[in-house]
C-alpha cells in the first residue's frame, strides 16, 4: 500500500511539474512562410464589401469579411449585413498557389506580385492587393 501511495504521488508531482512549466514557457510565434512576400495586410473590397486577411506566418492569420447583401441582390433585407471573422491557417499547393483555412471555409489563391487572386473551380473570383500602414511604408520603403 505504502508503495502503491508513494507511485501515484510521484507520477501526480511529475505530472503536475510538467504542466506548470509547459504553462509558464512562452513560445516564440516560428515564422513558417516559404513566400515572406505573403506576410502583411491583403484587401479585396467592391460595391457590396470587403475582405481583409492579415498574415503573420502559416499559423497566425486573420480573416475578415464583410457583405453588404442589399448591394449583392438589390433587397430589402433584415440582415442586410454580414460580418464574419476567424483565424486561419495557410498552405502551399505549389510555388505560386496557396490555400486559407479558416473555422469554416478554405480558399485558394494564386499568387502574382503584389495581388493574391481568389480562384476556385469556376475561375478567378475576385483580386487582393498588399496595404501597408504609413509605419510600414515609412520602414520599408514603399510608395
Amino acid at each position: 500500500m505504502t508503495r502503491l501511495s508513494l507511485t501515484v504521488f510521484t507520477l501526480t508531482l511529475f505530472t503536475w511539474s510538467c504542466q506548470g512549466k509547459r504553462n509558464n514557457a512562452q513560445q516564440p510565434i516560428a515564422n513558417t512562410l516559404e513566400y515572406k512576400g505573403l506576410q502583411g495586410t491583403w484587401i479585396r473590397h467592391g460595391k457590396d464589401g470587403f475582405t481583409l486577411i492579415e498574415i503573420k506566418d502559416t499559423s497566425n492569420i486573420l480573416y475578415y469579411q464583410l457583405i453588404d447583401r442589399k448591394a449583392e441582390d438589390d433587397t430589402i433585407r433584415t440582415d442586410r449585413y454580414w460580418y464574419y471573422n476567424s483565424k486561419a491557417k495557410l498552405g502551399y499547393w505549389d510555388s505560386s498557389t496557396i490555400w486559407i483555412d479558416t473555422r469554416k471555409f478554405r480558399f485558394d489563391y494564386r499568387l502574382k506580385g503584389d495581388t493574391l487572386i481568389e480562384v476556385d473551380k469556376m475561375g478567378d473570383q475576385g483580386t487582393f492587393i498588399k496595404v501597408y500602414t504609413d509605419d510600414e511604408k515609412e520602414l520599408n520603403g514603399v510608395q
